[in-house]
């Protein structure tokens, strides 16, 4: 064989092992974590652009908040973190993941990163598809014994009861899911002489209600409303406190439900 031709294939598989090399030191990282977090957020055509900005500037203040800096730090494996974006059937992208945040450095890259990227979709609500895909990223070979747990944000206020079934199959995996709805307080007209809001039911369940009885489950699992989207980066942190600070095993069943307006 040509001796350019033995360099170049050298330098091939000196390529492939340093892929390799990596894969598994990657792995072996994940399986080490303290926990595994999937932030999927709904990114579908009712969230308008200044509405999706605000989002997007809120995870970035919430990463770079030195109180929850301190509870990444108080993980002492490090936290695994995705950002995920989905809205319509098939439309699913991990924007950011998996990333192990281990310092301040980490966690404010991350952030930066989120609020940096481009929105993916705009389509319809597809939560129940969605929420499976999300589990199918914590798989417990991937993550070991890692606390696994799943945050959806979304203003999706009912789905006939499609992602009750799924939630209980995630939640039977294993893992954890919290929820921050957006609620839409905004007026749309009036009713019997009354101002109605776009938040109101009129005798059927709130969007509260939708997330607490269908989409939440699991130790401990919370739902935070979030009235205002110039609130959510606030929301976020009050969230992402309660999550990094809990510890494997505790018997915590309760549900929080604040206003972050």
């Amino acid at each position: 064989m040509h001796p350019h031709a033995l360099l170049v294939g050298a330098a091939f598989m000196a390529g492939v092992m340093a892929v390799s090399a990596a894969a598994v030191a990657e792995e072996s990282i994940r399986q080490k974590v303290d926990l595994a977090l999937v932030l999927l957020t709904d990114v579908s055509n009712s969230m308008d652009d200044r509405e999706y900005s605000m989002v997007k500037e809120g995870y970035k203040a919430a990463f770079s908040d030195p109180e929850v800096i301190a509870a990444i730090l108080s993980n002492s494996r490090g936290v695994a973190v995705a950002y995920v974006e989905f809205s319509g059937q098939g439309e699913f992208t991990v924007v950011r993941g998996w990333d192990v945040l281990s310092s301040s450095s980490s966690a404010h890259a991350f952030g930066v990163a989120i609020a940096a990227s481009p929105r993916t979709s705009a389509g319809n609500t597809a939560l129940a598809v969605s929420l499976r895909r999300a589990a199918e990223l914590l798989s417990p070979g991937e993550f070991g014994s890692a606390r696994r747990i799943i945050d959806v944000a979304s203003d999706e206020d009912s789905d006939q009861g499609r992602s009750a079934p799924v939630r209980d199959a995630v939640v039977a995996s294993g893992i954890t899911i919290n929820a921050l709805p957006f609620i839409n307080d905004r007026p749309i007209g009036t009713y019997d002489g009354h101002m109605s809001y776009a938040n109101a039911q009129w005798g059927l369940q709130s969007t509260a209600d939708f997330y607490r009885r269908d989409i939440i489950g699991g130790p401990g699992s919370f739902l935070i409303e979030v009235h205002d989207y110039a609130a959510f980066g606030e929301a976020l942190k009050r969230k992402l406190l309660r999550e990094l600070i809990s510890s494997p095993g505790v018997d915590d069943n309760s549900e929080t439900v604040a206003s972050a307006d």
